[in-house]
């Protein structure tokens, strides 16, 4: 297997281990609150208010009208004729559905009390809004279903009241309730429809979710939002079923949940994700749904009642689905927002469901294993790249990744699709450790190797070649290549006459001449073995002219010794004469040593034959000698002088040698290449 095909193997395994960890972590639910934070943070950065469908509109029962209205009608909650009056200005004013998210489930007992300057009675003010919503015709009132029962256990009532308006019934699954407690039964005679305003929190309790509908006591009932947009456009039970895993409500389909509620045990129960496009209010005020005041309502009736002209004008209610509701946080029909910042009331719950349904958009969560191959992607793509890449290109690229796949995701919820988030995060992190260690723990150990072994034996370029292919210089090789040894003439003698810090001084300035000239031909220095250069050529990186670069070498070391020593005489130094042999041909190149200590080195009988040839110099008074083999390798021109055929120290065949250059010794050089 190659280096590449094995890094690519190993990225996979390290990806494929990520992945598996972090999807387990999310199956056991460890994920879920960071989940639902991460998608609070894409709903806020996708959101557009501007795409709030334009027939919704808000009548807000908040502070501000809760203040005013005391001094008339006393504190929270009102008589039933204050809500009288504001069905009368909205149905007069053309509001196509009224939905009204406050519960009239008890009659109001108390007998007469003042409203301005006359004496009311509680069945009056009752009988008062029961008239208005019948004139209007078409108001949708709240019903209770969040009743868990009495404490005794009692049994809801066997025969439940029928359901004022159209009954629905869209198939199983819904989340089954115990008790449904309608409006009072004469106002509930009267009213388009109803719908429930139980709501299920999220577990870190904010409110992303609805149940489209519950059953109770044999009936099911839509939530009010969605009571409120059937009632706009006038469906039929024929128009409303399951199908799958959606909601189909004529030609709209609206996603749904099959989320189990929290119990004992827990039970099944279909939900709807809202796809909520802004909160409450912003920072400045402004408002996803065009909101009014509830006291500037009743004003706009009083004034119509006086045959003035209201400061409200009523066209911003023409064929508007109005939805009246508490805003007021003294009343605690809010809840914790997705978006941060003010608290959501109830009323733009139901709002933003019957957006969903008029304007025939949904909040999809997608299934379980679109997330779990997206989760895969992000872990094997950064597995394998921070494996087969190098850290500097590696970390570049998956942070170009990663914000590519967050900008996907951000963008699925955007268009309505919530793809799990921090799974993915999770995986691609855990991959990216795993090929960081990865890096340190194999690569960088081979790379601090190559380091250790070659850091100061070859030049700067073959030295990065190594360390990224460091397969090329660890193992054993038989290489076909060329070894090059050079040796002082006579330095023993020479160095008892001088001091030691001058022999070590000259010495040094020799090797470092000799090294550099090693460098320029794409050598690697193998080792110093007292005043003796061995130089490779062809390993630990293969070179196809490694026998041109190792008599280049040499014919430059002798050069620049000639320049070296005419500097040593000038300065009172003895000059220096060297041997040098080259011999090419098969040689065994590789780490080689104890387990302690090891050093690369290259063996073989063409390796001993270049060390003899160096010795020979002295016999030919010569100063370059290279094999047959190494010259007819040679592709450049070089000057040789054939010297013979000898038999050397462990070689039972002659061999032909000749030699190079200037450091011939003898006329009759010949050009070679």
């Amino acid at each position: 297997m190659t280096s590449t095909l094995r890094k690519l193997a190993v990225g996979l395994v390290i990806g494929l281990a990520a992945w598996l960890a972090a999807t387990g972590l999310a199956r056991f639910g460890l994920l879920d609150d960071i989940e639902l934070a991460a998608f609070d943070r894409r709903l806020i950065a996708t959101h557009r208010p501007a795409d709030a469908h334009d027939d919704i509109v808000i009548v807000e029962i908040n502070e501000s009208s809760l203040d005013a209205l005391e001094p008339v009608f006393g504190r929270w909650p009102w008589p039933r004729l204050v809500h009288a009056g504001a069905v009368d200005y909205l149905s007069r004013a053309g509001a196509r559905v009224i939905a009204y998210d406050i519960l009239f489930v008890d009659r109001d007992l108390r007998g007469a009390f003042p409203v301005g300057g006359r004496t009311v009675s509680g069945a009056e003010s009752d009988q008062a809004l029961i008239d208005s919503v019948g004139r209007a015709g078409n108001v949708v009132l709240a019903a209770n279903a969040a009743f868990e029962g009495l404490e005794s256990g009692a049994a809801p009532e066997a025969v439940a009241p029928p359901l004022p308006g159209i009954s629905y019934a869209p198939g199983e699954g819904f989340q089954r309730r115990p008790y449904l407690t309608l409006p009072i039964e004469p106002l509930a005679n009267v009213a388009a429809g109803v719908g429930h305003t139980f709501l299920v929190l999220d577990p870190d309790g904010t409110a992303r979710r609805i149940l489209p509908f519950v059953e109770a006591q044999g009936r099911m009932i839509p939530w009010l939002g969605l009571s409120a947009a059937l009632a706009a456009t006038n469906r039929q039970p024929e128009d409303v079923s399951v199908d799958g895993e959606w909601l189909r409500i004529g030609d709209t389909r609206l996603a749904l949940l099959a989320d189990p509620v929290p119990g004992t045990p827990p039970q099944p129960s279909r939900q709807m994700l809202l796809r909520q496009h802004g909160p409450y209010a912003t920072a400045d005020g402004a408002r996803t749904y065009p909101s009014y005041s509830f006291y500037d309502v009743l004003r706009a009736e009083d004034a119509w009642h006086a045959g003035e002209a209201p400061a409200l004008d009523p066209d911003v209610f023409r064929d508007k689905v109005v939805f009246v509701g508490l805003t007021a946080l003294s009343e605690n029909d809010v809840h914790t927002s997705p978006f941060g910042g003010p608290p959501l009331p109830g009323v733009q719950l139901h709002a933003a469901a019957a957006d969903d349904l008029l304007s025939a958009r949904t909040m999809r969560r997608a299934p379980a294993w679109a997330s779990a191959a997206v989760t895969a992607a992000a872990s094997v793509v950064t597995g394998v790249l921070a494996v087969v890449c190098l850290l500097r290109l590696g970390l570049p690229a998956i942070a170009v990744f990663a914000m590519t796949l967050a900008w996907g995701l951000t963008s699925a919820v955007g268009h309505g699709l919530w793809l799990a988030s921090v799974t993915p995060a999770l995986g691609l992190t855990l991959a990216l450790f795993g090929g960081t260690i990865w890096q340190w723990a194999v690569e960088g150990h081979q790379k601090r190797q190559i380091k250790a072994l070659f850091g100061k034996y070859v030049s700067p370029d073959v030295f990065s070649h190594l360390v990224a292919h460091p397969d090329v210089a660890l193992g054993g090789q038989r290489r076909e290549m060329s070894v090059l040894f050079s040796d002082i003439r006579g330095f023993t003698s020479t160095s008892e006459k001088a001091s030691p810090e001058a022999v070590v001084a000259q010495l040094n300035e020799y090797f470092t001449a000799m090294v550099e000239v090693l460098f320029r031909h794409q050598g690697t220095l193998d080792k110093f073995v007292g005043d003796m250069v061995m130089g490779l050529f062809g390993a630990p990186v293969a070179d196809p002219r490694h026998a041109d670069h190792a008599v280049g070498a040499a014919v430059e070391m002798v050069t620049v010794l000639d320049r070296l020593n005419a500097g040593w005489e000038a300065r009172g130094m003895p000059r220096l004469e060297i041997g040098i042999g080259v011999n090419s041909g098969e040689m065994i190149a590789g780490n080689i040593g104890s387990s302690s200590i090891m050093s690369y080195t290259v063996i073989g009988d063409a390796v001993n034959l270049g060390a003899r040839l160096e010795s020979l110099n002295k016999d030919f008074g010569t100063r370059i000698l290279i094999s047959e083999a190494t010259r007819a390798r040679l592709t450049m021109p070089v000057a040789t002088r054939e010297m013979g055929a000898v038999t050397v120290k462990g070689k039972t065949t002659a061999v032909l040698v000749h030699a190079v250059g200037a450091g011939a010794g003898r006329d009759g050089m010949q050009e070679v290449g």
